[in-house]
């Protein structure tokens, strides 16, 4: 095996395992300074002010997710001029889209601190949460710049072949976020605003340091003169816009779901499903630590015409999700009432019913990884429409159905259970998606010859 795994080496489940496992790290690094977030804020601010911070971020995610957009559009984008032999003409084009990306970053993030109030008091702030959700919002969009481009370079830094980068800089921005939460929330007692400036300067670091790479990085993917290509601009949004459609969606549907919450179950509701958001976050890291990676190899080897290893990179990784999905799933019911004490343990009742609220939404990990994977794949052999029916089907379409349907018969408990149904129905579309493109010409995607590849 060789000691620097390669975008245009054989996958094996091994290998793509090892060559993902920086990313799983960082998503894995990514969701527990998140957890520690919710931590400080729940055991030294209060459960009203743990509920106002989960009530809000989905909209600040919104804004977010558009630097994921770019970064994933962009990464099969460039692995697949990188696997056509044009690095150079590679490097220019991601120049012209993260300076893009920063003057869009900076007018979304001042258009929100503007709407703040307004947009608290449209998710369903009450006025007792108003008083933390502002402030903490406000603060956060000062550095939203910053977290668009690091959310941009994670999946650019797998393009470049140095995963183990983006892994470092996860860690520094986790270490960076605890502490830092540690002293402003627990040691000063600066409130919202603590919390908020410590998650706002890792941010910062998580910029910093992958910028400073492409800047220095002139034997690789580097940054260098601007190439203005407004079609690769174009194609980058839309090969992208399944990633950031997720995202948007999930965002839209915990704000609708959280005002359902507040309908059946009041504030108790909010605080509960902020606990499942995290532990959930938490297992399905290894999911998109996956995902995430197969996007250049994929780009890469339609670049090249590997039909084969095309097929059999769909092949083990659905199979490796759905072995991971039974795992997780059976983990998360185990767990439930441990992980939920971390959080609420002060509250009996709101242990309780975070305890099965986690255990129904779990079953959601059945399906979710394998969803998960498809869209990514799509990404990357630039099937940009098939993957965006994925992402609107399993984020936005499938949810809101289940909200809508699930409740009138089965109570609070059909909140619990609205996602496990949404991510049935995105399999089946998986199902259809990946029939049609085996059977209506996967063949003019790639070049005139496929060239073969060993067998694992």
């Amino acid at each position: 095996m060789k000691n620097r795994i390669q975008l245009s080496d054989h996958f094996t489940v091994p290998r793509l395992l090892l060559f993902a496992l920086p990313s799983i790290g960082m998503q894995l690094v990514d969701n527990t300074y998140q957890v520690a977030d919710g931590y400080f804020i729940s055991n030294y601010i209060g459960d009203t002010a743990f509920g106002a911070e989960n009530l809000i971020f989905p909209v600040l995610l919104i804004v977010m997710s558009v630097g994921l957009m770019f970064g994933s559009g962009a990464s099969a984008l460039l692995a697949r001029e990188m696997g056509e032999g044009r690095r150079e003409d590679a490097s220019r084009l991601m120049t012209m889209l993260i300076a893009a990306l920063s003057v869009l970053g900076v007018l979304l993030s001042a258009a929100l601190y503007l709407l703040m109030p307004a947009v608290a008091r449209w998710v369903g702030a009450s006025e007792g949460m108003m008083e933390y959700c502002v402030p903490y919002a406000r603060v956060l969009c000062l550095f939203m710049p910053f977290q668009m481009l690091s959310m941009s370079f994670h999946p650019l830094l797998i393009t470049a072949e140095r995963p183990g980068l983006g892994l470092t800089v996860t860690i520094i921005n986790a270490a960076a976020n605890i502490l830092l939460d540690w002293a402003f929330v627990a040691g000063l007692g600066w409130g919202m605003r603590g919390a908020a400036v410590a998650t706002g300067l890792a941010w910062l670091v998580s910029a910093v340091i992958p910028f400073v790479f492409f800047l220095r990085n002139r034997d690789g993917l580097h940054f260098g003169r601007l190439r203005v290509d407004l079609k690769a601009l174009g194609q980058t949004i839309y090969n992208g816009a399944s990633e950031m459609v997720d995202a948007v969606a999930y965002a839209v549907v915990a704000v609708i779901f959280n005002l359902q919450l507040i309908r059946y179950l009041g504030d108790a509701g909010v605080e509960a499903y902020a606990v499942g958001e995290y532990v959930g976050g938490l297992f399905s890291a290894v999911f998109y630590g996956i995902s995430m990676s197969i996007v250049p190899v994929a780009g890469y080897h339609l670049g090249q015409a590997h039909k084969k290893e095309l097929h059999s990179l769909w092949h083990k990784g659905m199979l490796l999700m759905a072995a991971l999905g039974l795992a997780t799933t059976l983990l998360s019911r185990l767990l439930a009432e441990p992980l939920s004490r971390v959080f609420v343990g002060y509250n009996e009742s709101l242990t309780a019913l975070s305890v099965h609220a986690l255990r129904l939404t779990s079953l959601m990990f059945l399906a979710a990884g394998m969803t998960v994977y498809a869209g990514s794949y799509f990404t990357g052999v630039s099937q940009g429409t098939v993957s965006l029916l994925i992402a609107v089907v399993k984020g936005i379409a499938g949810p809101l159905l289940m909200i809508w349907l699930l409740p009138p018969l089965l109570g609070a408990d059909g909140l619990w259970l609205a996602a496990p149904f949404a991510e049935l129905l995105a399999l089946l579309t998986v199902a259809v998606s990946i029939l049609w493109w085996w059977r209506s010409g996967e063949d003019k995607h790639l070049g005139e010859v496929a060239e073969e590849t060993e067998e694992s």
